[in-house]
């Protein structure tokens, strides 16, 4: 059977994949719409549909603050003289030459219409149909247990918050909040998203993998060579490349911006020879600029398992695919796609890494990939264990509980968010962007710094990392409250002794204490 043949049956596979259903976000509706504009655009205001009810608010000099979505529109206007008047709507008609509300994803129910664009007959019936209730699926999940977003009062991660194309993520600071009416699922927060604390719900990750393995997998059995799969956004007709590639497997996205490292390397696991994401106009740039980004950090990665780097690409306006050298598939995967991003990318790495057995051990990767390794600088570390604290991956653990003080590390939890590196007070931390093959490796705890514990010199119970109790001993020398050789050695007790100590110390209580009667007056 032909590629052609074998390209049929495979997207009737994809076409009859059903996803699963989530929930539903509603809007409800009565039609009034805010009209903004200058005094010429709002005359056309006769021209819209009967049935609505119209706002029209004259911009002028002064200021405008538009807040809301479909159904819970509020517009302030405030004029040079500090005059503010509010309208409520359940729509905006902008006709500015710009949108006066600067997002690359306007919310729902907003509607730019610059004046050369009036009258566009599916403008006026969308508009005319603006009453009653609307629903739209809810596209997230979010996780709040393995957030990076906030530790320990600081901002760690801000990613899905600069990501958001709709504006619809914010920081609570311990964690993230996702407006859910303001979410029209661009999928740039999943992607970025270095924990996969908030993910794509509607499809989710494993609907898409598995929609994506079936459809490889019929391909092959019918006789097809070296598929390749195009990522595609619902805005673009995939006809000229359909036409020139009779291998090419196009694989509609709700919005390309979900699509990262995750699906692309199980792509290649289940025997894609290339995956190519297309760019089209509707793409957000900043959407452009995350995916432009997953696919440098897996080129660099298919270079360390001896891959092709083309074999993972960014392509648009139609331009011819990167040719593929030495192009071959490798046996195909038959596991499920997790529901964990990172797991994904994981289970992918691992059948990848047991097909091409490459002779690296490891791949160093662009400094903003979300994968690594901590390095702790022995010298100046206390072992505080403050960073083992900050930690939102469990990357970093907590080894007191063995006879030595240690601070362990898990490198494929390891999300190099940079939350141990603010944390630190001794600024003993770096991170290195890397990848392990070996999966025990990878996931095996390793030590990477440990200390000889101090003895309590009144009982001799260890209580103490050596290098804290010198550090303090260094660091205090010269406080007033340590300015005797008694209150020093203090510093090396543990705290029942120290405080046993203090009450014996006629100095440091100045004698006016009894261990019965308390302080004497």
């Amino acid at each position: 059977m032909s590629n052609v043949d074998a390209r049929q049956q495979a997207l009737a596979v994809r076409d009859a994949f059903e996803f699963e259903p989530t929930s539903l976000v509603s809007y409800q509706s009565t039609g009034k719409v805010i009209v903004l504009g200058d005094d010429d655009a709002l005359a056309k205001c006769s021209e819209l549909p009967a049935a609505l009810d119209i706002n029209p608010v004259a911009i002028s000099a002064g200021r405008i603050q538009i807040e809301g979505y479909l159904g819970a529109y509020m517009v302030k206007v405030t004029d040079q003289q500090g005059n503010e008047m509010s309208h409520q709507g359940d729509a905006i008609l902008d006709l500015n030459e710009a949108p006066l509300l600067a997002r690359e994803m306007l919310p729902p129910g907003y509607f730019h219409v610059p004046p050369g664009d009036w009258g566009n007959p599916e403008l006026m019936a969308e508009l005319a149909d603006l009453r009653g209730e609307f629903q739209k699926p809810k596209f997230f999940d979010y996780d709040a247990s393995i957030c990076a977003h906030g530790v320990n009062g600081k901002v760690a991660c801000r990613q899905c918050i600069d990501a958001c194309p709709a504006e619809a993520i914010h920081s609570l600071v311990d964690r993230i909040e996702v407006n859910p009416y303001l979410c029209q699922g661009g999928g740039s927060c999943t992607t970025v998203c270095p924990s996969g604390a908030i993910r794509y719900l509607y499809p989710g990750l494993r609907d898409s993998g598995k929609r994506l393995r079936d459809m490889l997998k019929v391909y092959q059995e019918q006789g097809g060579e070296l598929p390749i799969v195009l990522f595609h956004s619902e805005s673009y007709s995939p006809e000229m490349y359909l036409q020139h590639y009779d291998n090419l497997l196009p694989l509609e996205v709700e919005e390309l911006g979900s699509v990262g490292m995750d699906l692309c390397l199980s792509a290649l696991a289940y025997g894609a020879m290339q995956v190519i994401l297309h760019i089209d106009a509707e793409v957000p740039r900043s959407s452009q600029a995350n995916l432009g980004a997953q696919v440098e950090w897996t080129q660099a990665l298919l270079v360390g398992l001896g891959m092709d780097p083309v074999s993972v690409s960014l392509c648009s306006h139609d331009a011819a695919l990167p040719e593929v050298e030495a192009a071959s598939v490798v046996e195909m995967a038959i596991h499920d796609m997790p529901a964990g991003k990172r797991n994904a990318i994981y289970q992918a790495l691992d059948h990848l890494v047991a097909k091409l057995k490459p002779g690296a051990d490891r791949i160093d990767l662009p400094s903003t990939a979300p994968f690594g390794e901590a390095l702790i600088d022995a010298e100046k570390c206390t072992l505080c264990m403050a960073c083992v604290g900050s930690c939102p991956g469990k990357a970093l653990q907590d080894g007191s509980n063995r006879e030595i003080p240690e601070v362990f590390f898990i490198e494929s939890n390891c999300l190099q968010c940079g939350a141990c590196v603010q944390t630190c007070p001794e600024d003993a931390i770096t991170l290195q962007p890397r990848l392990l093959f070996d999966f025990e490796t990878r996931n095996r705890a390793r030590a990477l710094n440990s200390d000889t514990p101090f003895a309590c010199i009144s009982c001799g119970k260890p209580f103490a990392p050596t290098s804290v109790i010198n550090k303090m001993q260094e660091k205090l020398k010269d406080h007033y409250m340590f300015g005797s050789e008694r209150a020093l050695d203090r510093l090396k007790m543990c705290d029942n002794c120290r405080v046993v100590d203090v009450v014996q110390d006629p100095e440091a209580m100045g004698g006016q204490f009894d261990p019965q009667k308390g302080f004497r007056q």
